[in-house]
């Protein structure tokens, strides 16, 4: 009696953390995706702004300042992720994440 309650409970907990895996391995992918833009933005950066102090270019100097916003934008967006996760361990109630 005891089993068929129990056989159940972890079926749904292989498919719990079947889930989980396969979704910390999406998530892996996307991060390493996000450092292979970051790292070519650092350089387009580091090219640009010695190209910006030797001339003056407007079209490299709205670039850098769009790169520079959208990181701004994405470390905001990070932080609020991992303050989300953080919390939601601390009271497994918290919703949104």
């Amino acid at each position: 009696m005891a089993e068929a309650i129990v056989g159940p409970l972890v079926g749904k907990l292989q498919d719990l953390v079947l889930s989980e895996a396969n979704a910390l391995v999406a998530v892996n992918g996307d991060i390493r995706s996000l450092q292979d833009k970051l790292m070519w933005m650092q350089a387009f950066l580091r090219h640009a702004d010695q190209r910006r102090r030797n001339t003056y270019d407007e079209l490299i100097r709205v670039l850098i300042k769009q790169i520079r916003d959208t990181a701004i934008d994405a470390e905001d967006a990070i932080d609020l992720f991992v303050l989300k996760v953080d919390l939601s361990r601390q009271n497994p109630t918290v919703k949104g994440v």
